[in-house]
């Protein structure tokens, strides 16, 4: 069966980049594209239980919604989805509170900093 990964950030050459990445890996994954935090949450909340994604990999920094404030939603969606959903977040920020923040918020399992390379991507196919 296939995995899907959302990738939710809004910048579309880092989706192109990634869906590379990721299929070179392991080519049963399905990448699902957001360009908006806002997509991503309603595809969550509308969607059938099943088709949830065994994977987020979230973008920091975006237009309206920002990967805190997608979050903070993401915590009032997650009683009514069957099982909880990794998220990694990546960024090209390298402020070191950001990355403190990270580590107090269980919902994500990883930050990854922009550029990707070959060790981390070994960090998302943890997840997956």
């Amino acid at each position: 069966m296939n995995k899907i990964v959302y990738v939710v950030d809004d910048d579309e050459i880092f989706h192109f980049i990634i869906k590379k990445m990721l299929v070179q890996q392991d080519d049963n994954l399905v990448i699902n594209s957001f360009l908006c935090a806002e997509e991503a949450l309603e595809q969550l909340s509308s969607n059938p239980q099943p088709t949830l994604p065994a994977l987020i990999i979230l973008d920091m920094n975006m237009q309206r919604m920002n990967g805190w404030d997608f979050i903070e939603a993401y915590r009032g969606l997650k009683s009514s989805l069957k099982n909880n959903i990794p998220i990694i977040m990546c960024s090209s920020s390298v402020d070191v509170r950001d990355m403190q923040k990270v580590q107090h918020t269980p919902e994500l399992m990883a930050y990854i900093t922009k550029p990707l390379d070959k060790n981390k991507m070994k960090v998302i196919e943890e997840y997956l």
